[in-house]
């Protein structure tokens, strides 16, 4: 029983380590891609990804101290974590990031007609040019028949091979058509995680409870 109590002890202190990782990686995701998203998407991420550091923190050193009532708070914990991954996968609108790049696009392309330039680093990013296609740029009486270098290979249109011809729209599309089955996959895989360290500190939890009773007796 020493054994296997000793081999779940450590196992939890294993996945708590890789919990505390994924804290970390989701505040990273969170904060490198912040201007790619709607900031209250954003600012869920970093309190979820803070909520995770803290809590496997705690895991670590209720499993280390071997301390029952450290286990079944960080046992609570998981469950309001699970209760909140779960809200968030239903709750959580679907195709964040390819909405938010639509709009960009789209508000990029309006500012564009006044301000030069407002396009250049959407163009560069997905390969592309204009709101729908090149000729955006040829129809509109701000640019004369021309486009923007950064419609083209290498910021070089000398060679109209280098033009690129498909709009940013179609580009934005195509870039996050998996959006939705990424995003489902990475939800319910962080639901299942927490499901097996939920599993894990339950049943050290009890072990160390009725070890505790028996010492009192």
């Amino acid at each position: 029983m020493s054994c296997a109590t000793g081999t779940i002890k450590y196992s939890l202190f294993l996945f708590n380590a890789l919990w505390a990782i994924l804290g970390v990686l989701v505040l990273i995701f969170a904060g490198l891609g912040w201007g790619a998203m709607p900031e209250a998407y954003a600012i869920g991420l970093v309190v979820l990804g803070g909520i995770i550091l803290l809590i496997s923190m705690f895991g670590c050193c209720g499993a280390i101290r071997e301390s029952p009532r450290m286990l079944w708070t960080y046992v609570t914990l998981l469950l309001i974590l699970l209760v909140l991954i779960v809200t968030f996968i239903i709750l959580s609108p679907r195709d964040v990031f390819k909405k938010y790049a639509l709009k960009m696009v789209e508000d990029h392309w309006e500012l564009e007609q006044t301000k030069p330039g407002s396009m250049d680093n959407i163009q560069r990013t997905f390969s592309c040019c204009g709101r729908d296609s090149a000729q955006d740029y040829l129809n509109s009486q701000f640019w004369n028949n021309t486009v923007p270098s950064s419609c083209c290979k290498d910021n070089s249109c000398v060679n109209p091979l280098n033009l690129n011809q498909i709009g940013c729209l179609n580009r934005v599309e195509e870039a996050y058509a998996d959006e939705a089955t990424t995003s489902s996959y990475l939800e319910w895989g962080l639901l299942g995680f927490d499901a097996v360290i939920l599993l894990l500190a339950v049943i050290l939890a009890i072990h160390y409870s009725n070890r505790q009773r028996r010492y009192n007796y």
